[in-house]
């Protein structure tokens, strides 16, 4: 048989440590000029901006093909280098991101756009049908404006037939589909801090690898049975048991923020830096400097040392 769900005994153990240390928590700074547009920039083009990065930011990286390379400022990888070339991009050619432009938008421009040397963003051809979706769209739907749909979300991020949030009017979207609302939730929280969307209702956790890893490897999320095998032995699960796996990493973040008093969108930060920086996935994690380290179940178990689950095929997140 098996078994998905939060423990929520770790999920306590684990509030109490980021409460106590709640002063250091870092965070993302989103007016970083080598990837983000320039504070003071105008709405329009900021929104533009985030809606295609996000739009594309999913699946950087694959098995012994990393997206890593380094520029003429220093070298980079996964998101950071997707990012620095759209910022990069954005100053030099800013009709890119515009929605009548993406309509249209050739693979050879993505490829081009997001190339160093010889290294491309894997699945280029997804990459641009998803623009040309995202472009269709606004521009039918919102009279080409990113704003527009800001405005029709009435501030909220989930409303009703009646009144739609922002999360379900970017539904639409093939690339913002995913019933675990992974890149929905990374935009609004890009545009929140901003300073360009402030929702009534709360910003989830973006639920991407790194989020997935940690918990499975701290114990916030147990699984067991056949579907913990596949994940221990690096075996891919089913699109089910992806979304599954998510939506149970997502609610064990609603957990932590809820015991913790902490916003999601400060865990998130949190969570995927650490995931970054110190729970590697395809190096020695850093134990030694984890906030987590004297409980974490992967540090007493070794069976715990898991990567995320295997579920390349998808472009969610």
């Amino acid at each position: 048989m098996e078994v998905v769900g939060v423990d929520t005994v770790i999920v306590s153990r684990v509030a109490r440590v980021l409460k106590d240390r709640a002063h250091e928590i870092p965070g993302i700074d989103v007016f970083d000029e080598k990837f983000y547009p320039a504070r003071g920039d105008e709405v329009e083009a900021v929104v533009r901006y985030f809606l295609v990065m996000v739009a594309l930011d999913h699946r950087l990286s694959r098995p012994g093909r990393p997206y890593y390379a380094c520029l003429e400022d220093g070298c980079y990888s996964g998101a950071d280098l997707l990012y620095r070339l759209g910022a990069k991009k954005y100053h030099e050619d800013p009709s890119f991101f515009d929605p009548n432009r993406l309509t249209e938008i050739a693979v050879e421009e993505v490829t081009s756009a997001f190339k160093v040397g010889e290294l491309t963003l894997p699945d280029p051809e997804v990459r641009a049908l998803l623009l040309r979706d995202l472009g269709a769209k606004l521009v039918k739907l919102y009279d080409s404006s990113a704003v527009k749909l800001l405005l029709r979300s009435g501030n909220r991020l989930r409303g009703d037939l009646a009144k739609p949030g922002l999360v379900d009017n970017l539904r639409v979207f093939r690339a913002y589909e995913d019933p675990v609302e992974k890149k929905a939730m990374l935009l609004a929280k890009f545009l929140f801090k901003r300073g360009v969307f402030t929702p009534l209702d709360e910003i989830d956790v973006a639920v991407d690898n790194h989020l997935t890893r940690i918990a499975y490897r701290l114990g916030l999320v147990m699984v067991s049975g056949p579907l913990w095998d596949k994940i221990k032995r690096g075996v891919g699960v089913s699109y089910e048991d992806d979304l599954l796996l998510r939506l149970t990493v997502r609610r064990a973040y609603r957990q932590l923020a809820e015991k913790s008093g902490l916003k999601p969108i400060a865990l998130d930060d949190y969570f995927w830096l650490m995931g970054r920086t110190l729970c590697l996935r395809d190096e020695k994690p850093l134990c030694d400097k984890c906030l987590f380290k004297g409980f974490c179940m992967a540090r007493k178990n070794p069976a715990f040392m898991v990567a995320e689950h295997v579920y390349y095929n998808t472009w969610y997140y």
